[in-house]
């Protein structure tokens, strides 16, 4: 394997975890889910997709408290936020990668052509 081959794989690497950061934001549906535990009628509890007007108990499952509790709206704000999060840590992977990758495609391949 070459050094060039090498730098592009190095490379292509973020480029694909910008697109799989980029990918999960963009297809975050509408529902919120929740992490923890939604008390629905009586004593049945559920975790997964909220409905208007259910409020998710957030539970940290690996030490057995209770994280605080949130609505469906703040559960809701708190998965836009997220996406948001998603888009620019997605799009600075991806600027990085694209960046490398041209670099490295353009430099080493005019060095390459002339000798």
């Amino acid at each position: 394997m070459t050094f060039r081959g090498l730098l592009l794989g190095l490379f292509a690497v973020p480029v694909v975890v910008g697109g799989y950061f980029l990918t999960e934001a963009a297809t975050a549906d509408g529902t919120p889910p929740c992490d923890g535990i939604i008390e629905e009628y009586g004593d049945a509890e559920r975790s997964g997709p909220m409905k208007p007007g259910e409020t998710c108990d957030l539970y940290d499952f690996t030490d057995g408290r209770s994280a605080g509790a949130r609505t469906y709206e703040q559960q809701r704000k708190a998965q836009e936020e997220g996406a948001a999060d998603g888009y620019r840590t997605g799009g600075w992977w991806l600027a990085y990668g694209v960046a490398g990758l041209t670099v490295v495609t353009v430099h080493l391949g005019l060095k390459r052509r002339r000798a």
